[in-house]
């Protein structure tokens, strides 16, 4: 693909495609095709002038360009990082219904004679004649009643040119609200549509791989474990599970599937591990479940919302009874016609869920995935949040920083065991060890039996005849009665109480301490400052660590309230019982064991490093890593909040003088129709304007040229970037009721 760099300055370069200019489908191929790179942050296409801007993360501007020189948009593979509805046909579509409605409307006033005129205008107002019979048939005062009633009486007495007018102005202000909406939903399905992850492919007896999604191919056979996300929809070959398929049916209770079930791309894998067999490799069908989703979610309709939908349909048989009023009063038609064309609900019902969508898509825009807009509600109504403190307040990267061996063991070679029982289920602490194995060079063999993982416990095994475990002091010693040799009572204190400790024993008896720095990060004690000033009072720590690791994290956080060494059911019973006490409360973890707090609290929020199934019980997901995104959250949904009531007074108090200016006789039918359909659309556009300023656009600042011209054509090549991961054995995983 030739193209020639314009402009480059630090995260972003600016290129000319050397071609006269793009078609919709090649725009949309590539956008989607380097979205789909974890490097690239943000991507515009212009399609009439076959440029495009890039802005990514870290150095790796030569990386992509190299990359767009070798891509061709006519390649089929790259068809399926686009989804099944874009923002650019859904434009195009909407922009040549509007235009041929134009012309259609021009032909009809200025060319035809007057008695096909007339006959145009009765076919073209029989439709909204015939629904508003309907409705006032069945006893339901509808907005159709009060625009029909305004075509019927226009017709009536002989002002066909107004009946025309309504018909047409009504049409077209149906049109621009779908096309608003419409807009709305495929900007967020495509936020949460463009969340293409990696998964384990297996090549081979034993051999599992982790690969692109976009390397996927019909027939591949995937590896998905506990607290995973299935990421294509197949076929099992092998094992067994508890499916969660909420994200789909809505159902909460996990579904159990063996081999030969149907597994469906979205699902979560709640317990156990299942291999597949892809049958879909589109994500176009996960991408129109998320529209549906969008569409269908009663999440979507905020409290305030409904709220005000009761209060608006309350009023349209008023509008209708002050028509039936103009007309015995003032025995003007016209009069009463102009009154039939304001309806109060019009904006309510299509204004006030573009500010939701609106709302939601810029979450997306600062990284933030939302799942309906009562969430956003929800969080400016909260006073109570809840940190898990591994991988949310403090980094997702612990790092060993101290290994105490009990006598008679090298430090190394426990590191070396630790490392092999770990590496089989990434967890924060666990990915520690066997990074530090690593960077050792402490290769292993595998000398273990079936490992068994028990969640915010550790992991258990045999190795030759004796059992070994890994863990927290509670599972070790008091779940597993391991013991501590006399000879080694002192060295339980070596490891500073700032670190966590992972305990190891082998035969019944402590072999290992581990010390693992799981440092706080930077923007967190500004963070708790910030959620304090904006009115969330009530900030909790919980966390699985001892009492005295937990007190020096939380003192250093400035949060009073924490609580040490709980279990997944700890956390959400004490989110029940705040909800109980009148809270609404915000529940921030990353891990499996967060899993039933985040399902139990108001509003559950997920790190995106965290696990799979934590991300999707979660209401809310955290893309980045940075905190901060939780105040940026706070003001999205105050400022929802304040979008949507101004909308409702807005939109009342408009249509309201409109009415009286019809009463007076200061506007005619057509007018009034123009004014109330104008109204709804100008708010339409007001809110779906960003609420606060978004890290995600390009900004309008000079670029710095580059100095000498790059010019690229090459043949598309294969571009695979992959990391090479040690053979897997199949492991056995376990749930605690909770």
């Amino acid at each position: 693909m030739k193209y020639r760099v314009l402009h480059s300055s630090q995260h972003r370069f600016h290129l000319d495609l050397c071609v006269r200019r793009l078609t919709q489908a090649e725009a949309d191929t590539l956008y989607y095709t380097l979205m789909n790179r974890d490097e690239v942050e943000n991507v515009q296409v212009f399609v009439r002038t076959a440029q495009m801007i890039v802005k990514y993360r870290g150095q790796s501007e030569k990386i992509l360009l190299e990359y767009i020189g070798k891509l061709s948009l006519k390649t089929p593979e790259l068809q399926e990082f686009v989804p099944a509805v874009s923002s650019r046909a859904t434009n195009d579509h909407y922009k040549e219904k509007l235009i041929n409605m134009v012309m259609i409307r021009m032909v009809k006033k200025f060319l035809l004679p007057a008695p096909i005129r007339i006959a145009c205008t009765v076919y073209d107002g029989a439709p909204f004649i015939w629904h508003g019979i309907k409705d006032l048939l069945a006893k339901k005062f509808s907005a159709e009643i009060v625009h029909a009633s305004a075509i019927a009486a226009s017709m009536l007495i002989g002002d066909f040119a107004a009946a025309s007018s309504i018909t047409f102005l009504t049409e077209v202000g149906e049109e621009l609200e779908e096309w608003t909406y419409k807009k709305s939903v495929d900007d967020l399905a495509q936020s949460l549509a463009l969340n293409v992850s990696k998964v384990w492919r297996v090549e081979g007896p034993g051999v599992v791989r982790q690969v692109g999604i976009g390397q996927i191919q019909i027939g591949d056979v995937l590896q998905v474990s506990m607290g995973s996300v299935i990421p294509l929809d197949g076929t099992v070959t092998n094992g067994e599970a508890m499916i969660n398929q909420a994200a789909l049916t809505g159902e909460s209770v996990a579904v159990r599937k063996t081999v030969d079930s149907t597994v469906f791309a979205g699902t979560v894998v709640e317990e156990g591990e299942i291999l597949i067999e892809v049958r879909q490799t589109s994500g176009k069908t996960r991408y129109d479940r998320i529209v549906k989703m969008i569409e269908e979610s009663e999440s979507l309709k905020s409290i305030t919302q409904s709220q005000a939908e009761r209060v608006v349909s309350k009023l349209i048989p008023y509008t209708f009874g002050a028509a039936v009023a103009t007309l015995i009063l003032t025995r003007n038609v016209t009069k009463a016609a102009s009154v039939l064309m304001v309806d109060f609900s019009c904006a309510i019902e299509v204004a006030m869920p573009i500010s939701v969508l609106s709302a939601m898509r810029e979450a997306g825009k600062h990284r933030i995935t939302v799942k309906g807009g009562k969430y956003l509600e929800d969080i400016a109504a909260a006073d109570t949040v809840v940190f898990d403190k591994t991988g949310t307040l403090t980094k997702a990267t612990p790092v060993v920083e101290q290994v105490v061996a009990m006598e008679g063991y090298n430090e190394d070679e426990m590191l070396r065991i630790a490392a092999c029982l770990e590496e089989h289920f990434p967890h924060s602490l666990a990915n520690a060890v066997v990074r530090a194995a690593k960077e050792k060079n402490l290769e292993h063999e595998e000398m273990h039996s079936r490992v068994v993982y028990i969640v915010a416990h550790g992991v258990a095994t045999t190795i030759g005849d004796e059992r070994a475990v890994i863990g927290s002091y509670h599972f070790v010693f008091e779940d597993e009665k391991c013991v501590v040799m006399p000879e080694d009572q002192d060295k339980l204190e070596l490891i500073p109480s700032r670190y966590s400790h992972l305990y190891m024993a082998i035969g019944g008896k402590l072999v290992a301490i581990i010390g693992i720095a799981d440092p706080i990060k930077e923007e967190s004690k500004e963070v708790i400052a910030d959620l304090k000033d904006i009115g969330l009072t009530n900030i909790v720590m919980m966390t699985g660590d001892s009492d005295r690791t937990a007190k020096a994290v939380a003192e250093e956080l400035g949060i009073t309230q924490y609580y040490a060494e709980v279990l997944p059911e700890d956390k959400a019973k004490f989110v029940d019982r705040e909800k109980k006490a009148g809270h609404t409360v915000i529940m921030i973890g990353d891990g499996i064991n967060d899993s039933p707090a985040l399902s139990m609290a108001d509003v559950g929020i997920a790190m995106k490093e965290g696990a799979d199934i934590a991300q999707e019980i979660a209401d809310i997901t955290l893309s980045g890593s940075d905190l901060k995104q939780l105040v940026a959250l706070r003001q999205l949904g105050n400022g929802m909040m304040e979008r949507m009531k101004s909308t409702s007074r807005i939109g009342i108090g408009f249509n309201a003088g409109i009415l009286v200016a019809g009463i007076l006789g200061l506007v005619v039918p057509g007018t009034a129709a123009f004014l109330h359909n104008a109204s709804t659309i100008a708010l339409c556009l007001r809110n779906m304007n960003d609420l606060l300023p978004s890290d995600m656009e390009i900004e309008e600042e000079a670029y710095t040229p580059v100095k000498k011209e790059e010019l690229a054509e090459v043949e598309l090549a294969e571009y695979v970037t992959e990391a090479q991961f040690r053979a897997m054995e199949k492991t056995e995983q376990l749930i605690p009721n909770t």
